[in-house]
C-alpha cells in the first residue's frame, strides 16, 4: 500500500479526518496528478536500435502512481526506472512502462482489483509499442496491490484466447512487499474509509483472505510454473498517524512456490520502491535480480537470432524433441544462486587455466552430496556466458528418466551447439533431412549420426564449452566419459563436469593423451557460500535481538560440515519455533550426519496423530514414479491408490511429508536430495516410512493396471459418451500409467499371482488397444517394445505359478511376443493412425497371434482369409533371379543393394523390397557401400571401384584398383573413399576431384623379416570412428593400422590381444573374418578363427575382452553397433548383443552356401545372399536392441533363446496370375508348375484343379470372360488356351478346350471379345485375330511389324464392336470383326504431359466405362512408378483427332500407386476405381469426390505384404473384395471397403471423416474409423 505524501504547504482546513490521519506525520496535501504520473500504460525507455530483449513494466499499489512510487521524496532524478536504469548497460536493449490506474482512497469507487487488472492486460494488448506479433519477453514489476492486479490480470491473460500468446510471453514477476494473502491493516483502513461514505472495493480486496485474493491465489498456481518469480518482503515498520506496524510480513507476502526466490529488503513498506541512491542496499538487490533475469532473456535472445530462420529453429525442435527447457533449467538452478556465492572456483588457478589453455580439456569437480555443485554449475554457465563464450550445458537428474539418460543429454548438447554455430545448424537439418526420427534412436545411434559423423566434424571459429551438472546421476555414467574424451580429442571443446565420484584414470576410458583437471570442493569452500546464505536468510532466523542471530548462525555454519541441504532442513526447522529454548534444543539435537538426521525426520513424521497412510503413499509415489509426477498426475494416482478422496498435493506434502518432499517450478514433485532417496529405499531403514522398491513397484503397477482397466481406456466402441457425443477427457494420470506400465513390470515378482492375475485382466480386455492407441498417438512406439520385454522377464518365472493361472501366463506370453512384432510389421502404419489398432491391424495379423485372436474375427470388421500360416516366421521377404548369382551385399536405411559375378548391381526399396534400378559395373561386383550423407553407392571389383549417384543412376567415378580391394570406407563428410587392397596399399580418392590423394603401404614400417611374413593380405575391415584399421594375412596376428598418423598401430594375437610384436607366427587357426563395431563400440573388434572361436577385442585397452565358440565364416555389424551377426558354413545365423556376446536369436540353416550378410540402416532387419537367392529377416530381437539406455535392463535379460526355421524354397510353388468370376464367390490362380486351381472367396483356400499346361511350365496370364463363361491362359512357352467352365455341385469344371494355339513368339498380351467370338493374340512381330466356335477356330487377319513400339490394346468400354490400341502415345480404333482400323493414319493424338520416354502399360475402364484409365512408364526402367492419365471415353471415337486428359483427376492420379481395378460393392452404388496408394493404403474414389479432389481410404497392407521381387498380383472382385497374392497363397480380404476415411488429395492426411456413400437402411455394415483426435 503506496501511501507516501510529498512534503507539501501545510493541509487546508477541508482535508477530512481521515486524510489527514492517514498522512505523512510531516504533513502534506494531496499531491497532483503530475505528481503522482500519468494514468494508463506509459514508456519510459526505448532502445535506440528500436529492438528490446525484453519489456519491463512497473505498476504501483493503493494510492500510488505511475510515477510516485517509485520516486523519492518526488525528487525527479530518483524516479529510478526512469532516471536510471536506461542508462544501466543492464537494461539499455529493454524497453521500460510504468502503469498508472486511480486507486486513490478519498473518494468512492467501484472499482476493484479485477478492474484495474482488465485495464492493464488492455493496456499492454493495445500499446503500439508492444505489438501483438512480437516475441519480445515480458517482465513485470508491482509493489503491493500492483503486485495483486498483475497476478490477476496474468490469469486472465491465460484465460482468454485472444491475449494467451501475450500471456506466454509473460517470463518473470516481481513483487515488492505484494499482500498475497491480504493485510492485517487493510481492514482498519476500511473502518476509517467508511467514516468519510462511499465505496472502495479495491481497499475491501486486500483484507487478510478475501475473496479477490483467495481466487487469484487459487487460479495463479494453475499457470505460473513457467515463469520466474521473485518476492522481496519488508522487515521494518512503517508509521501511519495512529500507530507503526509492518504492513505486510513475510508471511504474506511470499508464496511459498517452489519457482520462487524470496529476499528481505531494510526498508519498511513505502521504501521498498523508493532509493536515495544507486548504492542504496535495497536498489542493489532488486537491481541485481532484474539484472540476472534480463541476461538470462538476452542470452536466449541470441540463441534464436543465430542467423537462421523460424522454420529452421522448428525443424531443430521437431528433429531432436527439444525447445527451451535447456534454458529453463539454467534458469531455475541461476535463481537460486546468491550474488556473490561460488566466485571461489572461478578465482582458482585451475580453473583459469581450463577456461584459457587448451591442455587440459576436461574440468572434473568432485565433492560429497548436497554440497552445491549444481549450483556451482550455474555460476559457471553464467560466467561463460558473461564471457560472450559459446556454452551448452546438462543438468543430469537421477529421478527423471528424461534427464538421466545419454540419449536426452546428447539431443540437448546438440541442440544448444546448433543455436550456436549456424554450421552446426545446417549440419543436423542435413542428418535431419535423411533421418527424422533419429531422437527416437538408441544414444549410440544418436552418437554416431548427430556427433561422429556430424558435429564433430566441423571446423569452428572459436572454442565451445560444455558444462555437465551431476554426472553421477546419469544411469550410464561410464559409458559418458568415453565419448567426451573424445569429444575433446577431435574438436575445439572444453568440458567442465560435476560429479560425487572423483575422476579415476586407472578405469583408461579415455586416451593417455587427454588431460583430465581433477578438482574437488573442499568443506571451506562450500562454507564461504553457506555464510552468504545465511546472511540473506538471518532475519527470518528467530531471536530476541541481533547478536542471538549471529550466534545462532555461527552454529549451524560450523555444524553443517558444508552441506547445503543440511542446512536448508535445519532452518525449515527453525522457522516453526519462536523461543530460544527452542531454537537451542533444535541445534543441539539436530545430528550433522545427513542419515541421523533423515532418521531424525521420520520419527517426527511417526509421531503425528493422522495423515501417516498419505505420507507413505506419497513418499512411495515419489520414490517409485519411473518420472517425477506433476501435482495432479500425483492427486489422481493417490484417489486411485487410497481409493479416497485428498486434499491439494501441495498442503499434503507439506503438512505430511517432513520437507523430504517438493514441488519444483515445474510443478514436479520431487525428493529434496538424492541422498533423501538413498535413505528411504535403504533395507536397514528402521521406520514405517521407509520404503520397499519391489513392494513399491508393485503398488503403482497395481495402480496404473486400475486405471488402465477402467471405464476411461475403454474403446470408442465402449467407451460412455457424454451428452455432446464425444468422450470424456481423461485423467491427467494416463500419460503416467500408458508410459510407465513396463518398467513396474520388471520390478515386480514373477511369481506374485495377484499381479499375473491383474495382467492377464487388462491384456485380456478391449482396454489394450485404447493403450496401444495412446502410445502411439502420444508416446513411443518403443514403449510397447519395451513392455513385451518386460512381460517377457516377468514370465521367466511362470514355472512357479499354479496350474490354475496357466491360462493367463499363455495369454501374457503371447503379448511378450506380439507387441514387439506389432511394432516391426505395423509400426509405421500405427504412427501415422493409432486408431488403426481397432479395426485394420487386428485382421492382418497372423492367425495364432493373440491380436487376431481377441480382436481380428469380429463379424463386422475387415476379415482376411486365406493364408494357412499360423504362426509367424521372421523371413519378410526372399528375392529370386534364377539367371543371376549373388556376390555381395549393402544395405542404407532407404535401400539395399546386391552385387552379381556378372557385373549387375540391382536397388532395390527397403520398406518393400521392390526393385527400384540397376546398374552396371561390367565385372564381378566384390564390395558395396553406400554413402550416409551423400546419395551414393560405391561398387568395387578385381580391376575398378566405381561410384555411383543413386538419384539418376549415373556414374560419377571410375578408379582403377590394381590388386583386388578388400574393404571400403567413406569419410571426411564423404569426400574422401578410402581402399584397402591386397597389394598391402591403402589408397585415398578424392570424389570432389576424382583424384587420388594418398597411397600408403602399410607394410613399409616393418623390418624386413617380419615384411616377409606378410606376403599376401586375405581380408581387411575399417573402422572410421576408430580411425583403425584392421588387415588379415594368412597364418599371422591382427595387424592394425593408425589411419591417423598412417603408422603401425599394433598387433592383437588371439590369446592376449595387443602384444606389439607384428610378425609372430602362431600355431591355431587363423582369422577368418574380423569386423569393427560402431557408434560407442567403435573401439570393439569381432575377430571369427577357423577352429570356430569369435573373439572380441577391445581396442582401447588392448585387451581380449569376450570369447565364445560361434564358427562364423562371414560377420557384420549393426549401423549403431550394438549387434553382430554371423553367418556359419552350414547357412545358420546367429545375432549378438556386441559388447557382451551374448546370444540374442538363431535363424537355422535354409541352405548352405551364404555370400554376405549386412543390416539394414534402421538396424531392424538382416538380409543374407546365398546362391540367387536374398532374403530379408525381421527378428524381434532387433527390435530390443535399440530401445534406449534407460531401459536397457529390461531389453538384456536373459530369456530363453529365440529361434526361428523356414520351409525349404524349392516346396513352394508361385502363384503367377489371378482371375476373378463374375460372381464374386470364387477366383481363379495360375502357378509357376503349369497349374490353374479354382480358389473359394470365403475361405481363399484352393478348392479343386481345374487343368494344367505342361508340367514346369509357368503361366504367366490368366483372364476369365464372363459372357461365355470362358478361361484363357498363356504360359512362358507362348502356348495359349482357353477352356469353357460349367457348374458342377456348388463348384466348376472344365467343360471343354475351345482354343489351344502356341505362338511363334512370345505372346505379350491376349484380348478377349465379348463372349468369345473373337480373340487377339499380340506379340512383337504380330497381332492376330482369331474367330472362335465350337466346330472351329479361324484365323482372321494378321497385322505384322517390323520395328514395333511398346503398345496395348483394349476392348471399348462403350463400343463392343470396336477395340483401341494405344502406342507411341497415339491411340487407334479398330473394328472388332475384322481387325480394320477405323481412325485415320495419324489416329487419335493424345495431349497432355505424357513424357516422350514414357510408353503405354495398362488400359483399363472406370466408372461406369465413362472413362478410361491408362499407365505410363519407361519401358527401359520396368520398376519405375507408373504415371496415371484418365481420359473420357467419348474421346476414344473414330472421328476424333485429339483426346486431352480429364482435368478434374490430375491430382487424383498422383495419389495412385498401383491401380487395383474398379467395382461396386453395392448395386446401388456407382462404380469406383480402386487403388493402392504409395502408403499401402487400399483406396477408392468416385467420379464426383475425385472430381471434387477427393478420395476414401479403407484399410492398409503390411508393408511385407507387399514385399516382392515380381510384380504385384492384386484384383478386387465385383463385391469389392480385395485379393492379394502373397508367393503361393492368397489373402481375401473382405470387407474391407466398407470403412472409409475422407482425404482431400494433396493433404496426405485426412479430412473431415464422413460416409463416401449413402448408407442403406436395410442395414448399417459400414465399419466407422475411430477419430484420430
Amino acid at each position: 500500500m503506496d501511501h507516501e505524501r510529498q512534503k507539501l504547504p501545510a493541509p487546508s482546513s477541508s482535508r477530512s479526518f481521515l486524510s489527514r490521519t492517514l498522512t505523512r506525520r510531516d504533513g502534506g496535501s494531496n499531491p497532483s496528478e503530475d505528481t503522482k504520473g500519468p494514468l494508463g500504460l506509459n514508456t519510459l525507455h526505448v532502445p535506440l536500435s528500436g529492438s528490446a530483449i525484453a519489456d519491463l513494466i512497473f505498476v504501483h499499489g493503493l494510492r500510488g502512481g505511475s510515477r510516485s512510487t517509485w520516486t523519492k521524496s518526488g525528487d525527479p532524478a530518483l524516479y529510478w526506472p526512469k532516471e536510471w536504469l536506461p542508462h544501466d548497460e543492464a537494461f539499455q536493449d529493454v524497453r521500460i512502462h510504468s502503469f498508472g490506474y486511480d486507486s486513490d482512497w478519498d473518494k468512492g469507487s467501484i472499482l476493484g482489483i479485477q478492474d484495474f487488472a482488465k485495464a492493464l492486460l488492455g493496456s499492454m494488448l493495445d500499446c503500439p509499442i508492444i505489438p501483438r506479433d512480437m516475441r519480445a519477453p515480458l517482465v513485470l514489476v508491482g509493489h503491493s496491490m500492483g503486485g495483486l492486479i498483475i497476478k490477476r490480470a496474468y490469469i486472465l491473460a491465460k484465460q482468454k484466447q485472444e491475449s494467451v500468446s501475450l500471456a506466454d510471453r509473460v517470463q518473470a514477476i516481481f513483487f515488492l512487499a505484494t499482500p498475497h494473502r491480504g493485510s492485517d491493516l487493510a481492514p482498519l483502513l476500511s473502518k476509517l474509509l467508511n467514516l468519510s461514505g462511499g465505496a472502495r472495493p479495491f481497499v475491501t480486496d486486500l483484507h487478510r483472505n478475501s475473496l479477490a485474493t483467495q481466487s487469484i491465489n487459487e487460479e495463479f498456481p494453475q499457470y505460473c510454473q513457467d515463469i520466474q518469480l521473485y518476492s522481496f518482503y519488508e522487515t521494518l515498520p512503517t508509521s501511519y498517524g495512529v500507530g507503526s506496524s509492518v504492513i505486510v510480513g513475510q508471511d504474506l507476502a511470499t508464496l511459498g512456490y517452489a519457482n520462487e526466490r524470496r529476499e528481505y529488503l531494510n526498508a519498511n513498506h513505502r521504501k521498498v520502491c523508493k532509493y536515495a541512491s544507486q548504492d542504496d542496499p535495497n536498489y542493489r538487490t532488486v537491481r541485481n535480480a532484474l539484472a540476472s533475469v534480463m541476461n538470462v532473456l538476452r542470452s536466449r535472445l541470441a540463441l534464436t537470432k543465430r542467423d537462421f530462420s523460424n522454420d529452421q529453429r522448428r525443424l531443430l525442435d521437431t528433429f531432436l524433441g527439444v525447445s527451451d527447457a535447456p534454458e529453463d533449467d539454467f534458469m531455475s538452478v541461476d535463481s537460486l544462486r546468491m550474488s556473490g556465492s561460488c566466485e571461489w572456483l572461478v578465482d582458482k588457478k585451475s580453473f583459469q587455466q581450463w577456461l584459457h589453455c587448451a591442455n587440459s580439456p576436461i574440468y572434473w569437480v568432485s565433492a560429497k552430496p548436497a554440497t552445491g555443485k549444481t549450483i556451482l554449475s550455474g555460476k559457471i554457465i553464467a560466467h561463460l556466458r558473461e564471457l560472450h563464450k559459446h556454452c551448452s550445458f546438462y543438468f543430469f537428474h537421477h529421478g527423471d528418466k528424461g534427464k538421466s539418460n545419454i540419449a536426452s543429454f546428447l539431443l540437448s548438447m546438440a541442440w544448444q551447439m546448433a543455436l550456436l554455430d549456424k554450421v552446426v545448424l545446417g549440419t543436423l537439418l542435413e542428418i535431419y533431412e535423411k533421418d527424422d526420427h533419429l531422437s527416437k534412436a538408441d544414444y549410440r545411434t544418436i552418437w554416431r549420426k548427430l556427433f561422429l559423423e556430424g558435429i564433430l566434424k566441423v571446423k569452428f571459429d572459436q572454442t565451445q564449452y560444455w558444462v555437465i551438472d551431476a554426472l553421477d546421476e546419469c544411469k550410464n555414467e561410464l559409458d559418458v566419459v568415453p565419448l567426451l574424451m573424445k569429444v575433446v580429442e577431435v574438436s575445439p571443446v572444453r568440458i567442465l563436469l560435476t560429479s560425487r565420484n572423483k575422476f579415476e584414470s586407472s578405469r583408461r576410458l579415455g586416451l593417455p593423451k587427454i588431460q583430465v583437471v581433477s578438482e574437488q570442493i573442499l568443506e571451506e569452500d562450500s562454507k564461504s557460500d553457506i555464510a552468504l546464505y545465511l546472511e540473506a536468510n538471518m532475519d527470518e532466523l528467530p531471536s530476541v535481538d541481533e547478536k542471538g542471530r549471529q550466534h545462532i548462525v555461527h552454529q549451524i555454519l560450523e555444524k553443517s560440515a558444508g552441506c547445503f541441504l543440511w542446512v536448508s532442513l535445519v532452518f525449515q526447522e527453525l522457522r516453526n519455533v519462536h523461543t530460544s529454548t527452542d531454537v537451542r534444543k533444535i541445534l543441539d539435537e539436530v545430528p550433522s550426519d545427513m542419515n541421523e538426521f533423515f532418521a531424525r525426520i521420520l520419527d517426527s513424521m511417526s509421531t503425528a496423530s493422522y495423515g501417516k497412510t498419505l505420507a507413505k503413499a506419497i513418499l512411495t509415489w515419489t520414490l517409485c514414479s519411473t518420472r517425477p509426477l506433476k501435482t495432479y498426475e500425483l492427486y489422481d494416482a493417490l484417489q486411485l491408490d487410497l481409493k479416497d478422496s485428498t486434499g491439494s498435493v501441495e498442503g499434503s506434502i507439506a503438512s505430511c511429508c517432513g520437507h523430504l518432499v517438493y514441488v519444483d517450478a515445474q510443478s514436479q514433485v520431487r525428493m529434496i536430495h538424492l541422498t533423501a532417496r538413498d535413505f528411504l529405499l535403504r533395507t536397514s531403514t528402521d521406520s514405517e516410512f521407509a520404503v520397499d522398491e519391489r513392494e513399491g513397484h508393485r503398488r503403482l503397477l497395481m495402480t496404473c493396471l486400475q486405471y488402465l482397466s477402467g471405464d476411461d481406456m475403454k474403446g470408442p466402441r465402449r467407451r460412455k459418451l457424454s451428452a455432446s457425443n464425444i468422450p470424456k477427457e481423461r485423467s491427467s494420470f494416463v500419460s503416467y500409467a500408458c508410459d510407465s506400465l513396463f518398467e513396474h513390470i520388471t520390478h515386480v515378482s514373477s511369481t506374485d499371482e495377484d499381479v499375473l492375475f491383474t495382467l492377464a485382466r487388462f491384456f485380456g480386455s478391449p482396454n489394450v488397444l485404447s493403450w496401444i492407441e495412446y502410445i502411439a498417438k502420444y508416446s513411443d512406439l518403443n514403449r510397447l517394445i519395451q513392455t513385451g520385454k518386460a512381460l517377457g522377464k516377468f514370465l521367466q518365472g511362470s514355472s512357479d505359478h499354479t496350474s490354475s493361472s496357466g491360462k493367463d501366463v499363455a495369454l501374457l506370453n503371447s503379448w511378450a511376443t506380439d507387441l514387439v512384432r506389432l511394432v516391426m510389421k505395423f509400426g509405421k502404419n500405427l504412427a501415422a493412425c493409432p486408431y488403426s489398432i481397432f479395426n485394420l491391424i487386428p485382421p492382418f495379423c497372423p492367425p495364432a497371434t493373440v491380436l487376431r485372436k481377441q480382436f481380428g474375427t469380429s463379424a463386422c470388421t475387415i476379415t482376411v482369409s486365406g493364408l494357412r500360416a499360423e504362426t509367424r516366421v521372421d523371413c519378410l521377404s526372399t528375392l529370386v533371379n534364377t539367371r543371376e548369382q549373388y556376390s555381395s551385399l549393402a544395405s542404407s536405411k532407404t535401400q539395399f543393394a546386391i552385387g552379381t559375378f556378372s557385373g549387375k548391381v540391382t536397388l532395390y526399396k527397403q520398406t518393400t523390397c521392390q526393385e527400384v534400378g540397376t546398374l552396371q559395373h561390367e565385372e564381378p561386383v566384390r564390395l558395396l557401400t553406400f554413402g550416409y550423407i551423400a546419395n551414393i553407392l560405391v561398387s568395387a571389383g578385381s580391376r575398378n571401384i566405381r561410384i555411383w549417384d543413386l538419384a539418376s543412376k549415373v556414374q560419377l567415378w571410375k578408379f582403377d584398383a590394381p590388386q583386388q580391394c578388400m574393404s571400403l570406407a567413406l569419410t571426411d563428410k564423404e569426400q574422401l573413399l578410402l581402399g584397402a587392397l591386397k597389394d598391402h596399399r591403402l589408397k585415398i580418392w578424392d570424389l570432389n576431384t576424382g583424384c587420388l590423394t594418398e597411397d600408403v603401404d602399410w607394410t613399409h614400417d616393418l623390418e624386413g623379416m617380419t615384411k616377409q611374413l606378410y606376403r599376401r593380405p586375405v581380408t581387411a575391415a575399417f573402422s572410421m570412428e576408430a580411425d583403425l584399421l584392421a588387415i588379415i594375412y594368412k597364418g599371422q596376428d591382427i595387424l592394425l593400422w593408425d589411419l591417423e598418423s598412417d603408422s603401425f598401430y599394433d598387433t592383437y594375437s588371439r590369446e592376449s590381444g595387443a602384444i606389439a610384436n607384428p610378425g609372430r607366427p602362431y600355431g591355431s587357426a587363423g582369422v577368418r573374418c574380423l569386423v569393427f563395431g560402431a557408434g560407442v563400440n567403435a573401439n570393439l573388434l569381432a575377430s571369427a578363427y577357423g577352429d570356430g572361436e569369435l573373439v572380441l577385442f577391445d581396442t582401447s585397452t588392448g585387451l581380449v575382452k569376450e570369447r565364445i565358440v560361434a564358427f562364423a565364416h562371414i560377420l557384420a555389424c549393426s549401423a549403431d553397433g550394438s549387434t553382430l551377426a554371423s553367418a556359419d558354413p552350414s547357412g545358420t545365423i546367429q545375432l549378438f548383443n556386441f559388447e557382451t556376446m551374448r546370444l540374442l536369436y538363431r535363424i537355422n540353416s535354409v541352405e548352405p552356401g551364404i555370400q554376405a550378410l549386412a543390416f539394414s540402416g534402421d538396424g531392424l532387419r538382416l538380409l543374407d545372399i546365398r546362391g540367387s537367392r536374398c532374403r530379408v529377416w525381421d527378428p524381434t530381437a532387433l527390435a530390443g536392441q535399440n530401445v534406449g539406455e534407460e531401459s536397457r535392463d529390461i531389453v538384456t535379460v536373459p530369456t530363453t533363446l529365440q529361434e526361428t526355421s523356414l520351409e525349404p524354397y524349392e516346396d513352394v510353388v508361385l502363384i503367377t496370375s489371378v482371375a476373378c468370376h463374375n460372381s464374386g464367390e470364387v477366383f481363379f490362380c495360375a502357378k509357376e508348375d503349369g497349374s490353374v486351381y479354382l480358389y473359394e472367396i470365403k475361405s481363399g483356400l484352393q478348392a479343386r484343379k481345374l487343368f494344367s499346361h505342361a508340367h514346369g511350365v509357368a503361366i504367366v496370364s490368366l483372364d476369365f470372360e464372363e459372357d461365355s463363361h470362358t478361361l484363357s491362359s498363356i504360359d512362358s512357352s507362348s502356348r495359349i488356351m482357353v477352356h469353357r467352365l460349367t457348374r458342377e455341385l456348388q463348384s466348376m469344371v472344365v467343360n471343354e478346350v475351345l482354343f489351344d494355339y502356341r505362338a511363334d513368339m512370345a505372346v505379350v498380351q491376349l484380348v478377349c471379345g465379348k463372349g468369345l467370338h473373337r480373340i487377339l493374340v499380340c506379340s512383337a512381330i504380330s497381332d492376330m485375330l482369331w474367330s472362335i466356335s465350337l466346330e472351329e477356330c479361324v484365323l482372321i487377319e494378321t497385322i505384322s511389324y517390323e520395328d514395333r513400339q511398346p503398345y496395348r490394346w483394349a476392348r471399348h468400354p462403350s463400343n463392343p464392336d470396336h477395340l483401341i490400341l494405344i502406342t507411341n502415345n497415339r491411340a487407334h480404333i479398330y473394328d472388332w470383326q475384322t481387325l480394320r482400323r477405323l481412325t485415320g493414319g495419324a489416329g487419335i493424338l493424345l495431349e497432355g504431359s505424357i513424357l516422350p520416354e514414357l510408353s503405354i502399360r495398362s488400359i483399363a475402364p472406370c466408372f461406369n466405362g465413362t472413362v478410361l484409365a491408362t499407365t505410363f512408364s519407361d519401358p527401359l526402367r520396368p520398376h519405375s512408378k507408373s504415371k496415371l492419365v484418365l481420359w473420357n471415353t467419348s474421346d476414344f471415337a473414330p472421328e476424333s483427332k485429339t483426346a486431352a486428359p480429364v482435368p478434374g483427376y490430375y491430382h487424383l492420379a498422383d495419389h495412385i500407386e498401383i491401380l487395383i481395378g474398379s467395382t461396386a460393392t453395392e448395386p446401388w452404388q456407382t462404380e469406383r476405381l480402386i487403388f493402392l496408394h504409395g502408403s499401402n493404403w487400399v483406396c477408392a474414389a468416385d467420379s464426383p469426390t475425385a472430381n471434387a479432389g477427393q478420395y476414401v481410404r479403407h484399410f492398409f497392407f503390411p508393408a511385407d505384404w507387399l514385399s516382392t521381387n515380381v510384380g504385384l498380383i492384386i484384383e478386387v472382385t465385383k463385391k469389392g473384395d480385395i485379393i492379394l497374392v502373397k508367393r503361393d497363397e492368397v489373402a481375401v480380404v473382405k470387407r474391407g471397403l466398407l470403412t472409409n476415411e475422407y482425404v482431400e488429395v494433396g493433404r496426405g492426411t485426412p479430412g473431415a471423416r464422413r460416409p463416401l456413400f449413402a448408407p442403406r437402411t436395410r442395414k448399417s455394415s459400414t465399419l466407422t474409423v475411430p477419430p484420430s483426435s
